[in-house]
């Protein structure tokens, strides 16, 4: 995967990008459930900022956005969005989003500049809709909302707001834990066919969680090792994860970023 040419990451990336888009424009008629408005505010808020860093690198590389994607798909019966879906689409939304931001640009192959351009008008299609979304006291369950504005303005207040809630942060915690996964101290190995996390690198997400009193349970632990195996597994060449946690609100939350190996081990970059 670590090896794949960046023009067939950014494919499959598109892919789900697309379908996440759809998800929601089959929904848009949907509502929130009760108490998930920080939900949709964290997904509006990771769509936006995966959006903002797309045009960034699509204009580094001498080209413009593209129109906004317009879904065509049945829309689905009347329902509402819940917490916990919402939540897994922030997590991909910032994965993806860390993951581009790692990658060398400016690009000039076409290639590359046309699937950014194809994903943010899917992302930029997301932030309007994500940022649409009404409460169920808001809108009545009889009959969808109108349709969103063409422009960007009614998703820029919820993204505005997302961090609004500021958490009480434990002193002495560790900012960041860096999982370089080496020849030396590998963090992922292959057994019995599986590519899982090494022992070794279990433990120190393991203490790192603990020093900032963050509890999990089985399947909630299992989902993030997995997730951190993708992050490691995703890191760009000569770049190491490096988690970090958000501390808008709590519950705290783990995310990922990558750093150079050099500039991790404290050699300035070329030019420098």
């Amino acid at each position: 995967m670590a090896q794949e040419p960046l023009i067939g990451k950014l494919s499959k990336a598109n892919g789900n990008v697309k379908k996440l888009c759809d998800f929601f424009s089959a929904r848009s008629h949907w509502s929130l459930a009760a108490n998930c408005e920080p939900s949709a505010r964290d997904t509006t808020a990771a769509a936006a900022k995966l959006d903002e860093h797309l045009k960034d690198m699509i204009r580094a590389s001498g080209a413009d956005p593209t129109s906004p994607f317009q879904p065509t798909v049945t829309p689905q019966d009347f329902g509402t969005h819940d917490s916990a879906r919402l939540d897994r689409f922030t997590a991909f939304l910032r994965d993806l989003d860390a993951w581009l931001v790692a990658q060398p640009s400016p690009s000039k192959d076409p290639d590359v500049i046309a699937a950014l351009q194809e994903m943010e008008s899917y992302v930029f299609s997301i932030v309007r809709m994500t940022g649409s979304i009404k409460g169920e006291s808001d809108s009545p369950a009889t009959q969808p909302p109108p349709p969103a504005d063409d422009g960007a303005t009614q998703a820029a207040a919820p993204v505005e707001g997302a961090d609004e809630t500021v958490a009480s942060i434990p002193e002495g915690v560790p900012h960041q834990l860096a999982l370089d996964d080496t020849d030396e101290h590998p963090m992922v190995q292959d057994f019995q066919g599986m590519n899982e996390l090494t022992e070794e690198c279990r433990k120190l997400v393991d203490g790192f969680l603990s020093a900032w009193g963050l509890e999990y349970g089985h399947s909630s632990r299992k989902r993030l090792l997995e997730r951190i195996l993708r992050w490691i597994n995703s890191a760009p060449e000569g770049h190491v994860l490096v988690i970090k946690m958000k501390t808008a609100e709590e519950p705290f939350e783990p995310y990922p970023s990558y750093v150079s190996r050099d500039v991790l081990a404290g050699y300035p970059p070329p030019g420098d």
